[in-house]
Parts: C-alpha cells; structure tokens; sequence
C-alpha cells in the first residue's frame, strides 16, 4: 500500500515537469523516494523525476511499488490544489489512485505500468562546463531568445555564461559572469539546443529556485532543477542541434 501526504507545491511541480514531455508515466515509490523517468515521443529529451522522502509530511510505503499514472489527469488536478495546501495520494490496490485535498477526493484510474513505453537508460555524460545559477534568470533568457529564433545556444567560458541567439535580423545575448553565479567551473563548452523544448522545461521555474548546468561541446545538455523550496529535483536531458558547417 502507497499512502503519502505532501504539500500542493510538490504534487504541481512533479506533474508539471513529467508532462513537459509525456502524457503518462511510471511512477516508483521505495523507502527512500518517489522517482520517475520518460523520454519524448521523439526520443530528443529526457526527463528525470525524484522527491525524497523526506520532502513528504507522511510517508507510508509497505514495499517497493510502482504504479503507471496519467500525468495529464493528474496535472489537471493539481491546477485546483493550492500551493501549501496538503495532499494525500492513497494507491490499496492496482486499479485507483486517491488524491485527497481539503474536502475534495478524486479517484483516477491507474495504468498497467507494463502498457507504458519502456523507460529510458540514463546516458552517462562526461560534461566539462558546470554552471549554477538563479532558474529564475534562466527564464527571463529563453523568454527573451523565444521571441527571435527557434533555436539557442549555450556557451561557456573562463569569461562566464553565454545564451545567444539569432533573428533574421535581431542577436539577442545573456551573460552572466562568475561573480554573478551561484557556481561556476569556467569549462569551455558550446551547444546549440531547441527552444521549443526549453519553452517547455522552464515552465517549472520560479526566481528563487536553483538551476545546474552541465554543457559539454555538440553533446546534450543536463539541466538540473531544485524546486519547491528544494522539495523536488527535476533533471532534463536534452539533445543539440547540430550546426551546419
């Protein structure tokens, strides 16, 4: 039996980062967290799901479990959920998945985890540039390079942190030197990435939460998200654009 108790801003910031790419998903709950991963349908990105279980108020888990979810549905839900308000999310059997918040109770029907695409290897990237920095400018930057191009690049340097992007007519560029991040290994990197993608993934973001970095040269990127005051991690792993010549 699964019976769980978190608050609102977790159960938003889980649903919100699976459906940046899927529609549906395994979800495994152990004594130690709940986890998920998927890819796209284009098999482009990858996302990575973990929330400790020390971020729950209640964590009840008799055994290793795993139980296929439409993340939609749930997504859907969640957007009734205040932010601080707490969940119970209650699975007695196979079939069902209580949510439980204030005095509204939904019962949505579970999927057969082996229905649901297999999921992915993680890749085991050595990737030279680390950056961290406020998720919250990060946003502002794709924003912005959204308005001008399909497509961005991120560029790393001893001189710092580099999002450009170019218009037909318009170059858009976001600095941020090593005084102005949270960590900064100066590796040299450079990758062009899609920004339809990453319209997607900063929709979790908020200023205030932490984003990290690994860039390598032509390689994927990983983008590491803290969120909801660190109760929730959430990894994208997104691959380049290969740049003509």
């Amino acid at each position: 039996m699964i019976d769980v108790i978190v608050s609102g801003d977790v159960i938003k910031a889980v649903t919100k980062a699976m459906v940046a790419l899927v529609s549906e998903a395994r979800f495994h709950f152990d004594s130690e967290n709940m986890h998920s991963r998927a890819v796209d349908p284009a098999n482009v990105a990858m996302v990575i799901v973990k929330v400790p279980s020390s971020s729950f108020e209640v964590y009840k888990v008799d055994e290793e479990k795993v139980i296929g979810v439409d993340v939609n549905r749930v997504f859907d839900i969640s957007k009734s959920i205040k932010g601080g308000e707490l969940v119970e999310l209650k699975v007695e059997d196979d079939t069902t998945l209580r949510i439980k918040f204030g005095s509204v109770q939904y019962s949505v029907a579970l999927i057969d985890p082996s229905a649901i695409r297999k999921e992915p290897r993680v890749p085991n990237l050595e990737l030279p540039a680390k950056i961290v920095l406020d998720a919250g400018e990060f946003k502002k930057a794709i924003g912005a390079a959204d308005k001008i191009s399909d497509h961005v690049v991120f560029r790393s340097d001893e001189t710092g942190f580099y999002i450009e992007a170019e218009g037909d007519v318009d170059h858009i560029e976001f600095h941020m030197g090593e005084a102005e991040l949270i960590e900064f290994n100066r590796g040299e990197a450079r990758s062009m990435f899609s920004i339809e993608y990453l319209k997607e993934f900063i929709k979790i973001a908020g200023s205030g939460d932490v984003l990290t970095i690994y860039l390598g040269n032509n390689y994927p990127v990983r983008l590491v998200f803290d969120v909801a005051d660190g109760k929730v991690n959430v990894e994208y792993i997104l691959a380049p654009r290969i740049e003509a010549e």
